[in-house]
């Protein structure tokens, strides 16, 4: 038995409250520290209560029960019989505090005395599996339930999931270089320049977050051009375009010109 499963938050709870009602039944898994849960309520409980603690346990656990307790409870007094000599013992000279594990009580002959000193116990306590008998159940209230998976540490949450732009596409930030030096003003370029240049750096989350500062540049810088443009008004003067009978006239000089031979 191991004295450290007393530290799990739900054994601790089953203790206080099995100590609080002055008796009760706890139900367990395997492995689940019911044992350990059971002595440490019942050594508690004659402590407090300065009352004698008498525990039922088979016969192979005796020196283990013995050490539990002067562990937990040192100044508990305390005495561990087996169920055939807890039923050797005269009706109502059981007093004090009774710990019984039901697993004990497959033998038919114990059952009527050990139900017996139940009776006579100031306080009740009993351990048992879901298969264990069941004859003490009425006496020994409340019941408690420990699953082995109530010693488990809780699965952590999720965290919650938050939704965020996906970074720029490296070959986005390089088409947005490559239309920059189409489109912006020359004295604007550098700044793709250094756009450019940063997307040869290897280090991904830089790239990332500057490249991202540099779209930032890059939305403002064209909103610049355009402004610049609609100030500044078209430099290349457009073509007009000849009416229809002006490109007949024209093609037909070129034929007579061709056909005589004159420049």
């Amino acid at each position: 038995m191991d004295s450290s499963v007393l530290n799990y938050p739900r054994i601790a709870e089953a203790v206080e409250t099995l100590v609080d009602a002055g008796g009760g039944r706890i139900t367990y898994d395997i492995g689940g520290g019911g044992r350990e849960t059971l002595l440490a309520a019942a050594a508690r409980l004659a402590a407090q209560t300065n009352a004698p603690l008498t525990i039922v346990e088979a016969r192979s656990l005796h020196s283990d029960v013995r050490a539990f307790v002067r562990e937990v409870q040192p100044e508990a007094r305390s005495a561990v019989i087996a169920a055939e000599e807890a039923a050797l013992q005269p009706a109502g000279s059981i007093n004090g505090v009774l710990a019984v594990h039901a697993d004990v009580l497959r033998d038919a002959d114990v059952r009527k005395p050990l139900l017996a000193m139940a009776h006579s116990a100031d306080h009740l306590l009993v351990a048992r599996h879901d298969y264990s008998d069941t004859t003490l159940d009425a006496l020994a209230t409340p019941g408690l339930v420990l699953r082995l998976r109530d010693l488990m540490p809780s699965a952590p949450r999720p965290a919650p999931i938050t939704l965020t732009p996906p970074p720029m596409d490296m070959s986005v930030a390089l088409g947005l270089v490559q239309q920059a030096n189409r489109d912006v003003l020359p004295d604007q370029v550098e700044v793709f320049d250094e756009m450019a240049e940063v997307l040869k750096r290897t280090d991904p989350a830089e790239v990332k977050q500057r490249v991202g500062e540099l779209r930032s540049k890059y939305e403002a810088t064209i909103e610049l051009a355009r402004r610049r443009r609609a100030a500044t008004g078209p430099t290349d003067l457009p073509r007009t375009p000849l009416d229809h009978g002006q490109e007949q006239s024209a093609a037909h000089q070129q034929h007579r010109s061709q056909g005589t031979g004159l420049t």
